[in-house]
């Protein structure tokens, strides 16, 4: 079985853009709203139930290029 070298260019034109952006409801203690859902719910059950909207971004990857060399060990 043959075995090449391989090259490989990632982000050629140095884009500045997002892979992936989605956004998820999350309530964690250091939002502000979660003392008006925790211990009493004082806030409306929408709220408590699905949290904060937030949106989470993953960037893409930077301008690079990699180098494969197979090897046998």
């Amino acid at each position: 079985m043959a075995r090449t070298s391989k090259l490989d260019a990632l982000d050629l034109l140095n884009a500045k853009t997002n892979q992936i952006a989605y956004a998820y409801g999350s309530l964690s203690k250091t939002d502000s709203h979660f003392n008006l859902c925790f211990p009493g719910q004082v806030a409306r059950a929408a709220v408590c139930q699905n949290g904060v909207i937030d949106r989470m971004l993953h960037p893409i990857e930077p301008l690079a290029f990699r180098l494969t060399v197979p090897k046998t060990f």
